[in-house]
């Protein structure tokens, strides 16, 4: 039997969203998941976990049934308000 660990990569190698370096983000777009966020923001997951906590704008928030929905424009807006 599996760990539940293995398992719960497996979903996430699963789950991945992959972001190449064609796709082009216009202002109005919203990205669909924190890995495809943490990929264009060039973070890690965890990074993206402490800004929401930190209060970065959230579209949707995420749970087993709903995927996690970001303003890319929001987004990089309440970061360049932070730094």
């Amino acid at each position: 039997m599996r760990s539940s660990n293995y398992l719960r990569q497996a979903k996430r190698r699963h789950n991945k969203s992959i972001v190449d370096d064609s796709t082009v983000f216009t202002s109005n777009d919203q990205i669909i998941g924190k890995d495809t966020l943490a990929s264009l923001m060039d973070v890690t997951i965890t990074s993206v976990e402490r800004w929401i906590r930190d209060g970065m704008p959230v579209e949707q928030r995420g749970d087993k049934l709903n995927d996690w929905i970001f303003d890319f424009s929001k987004v990089k807006q309440w970061k360049a308000d932070r730094t």
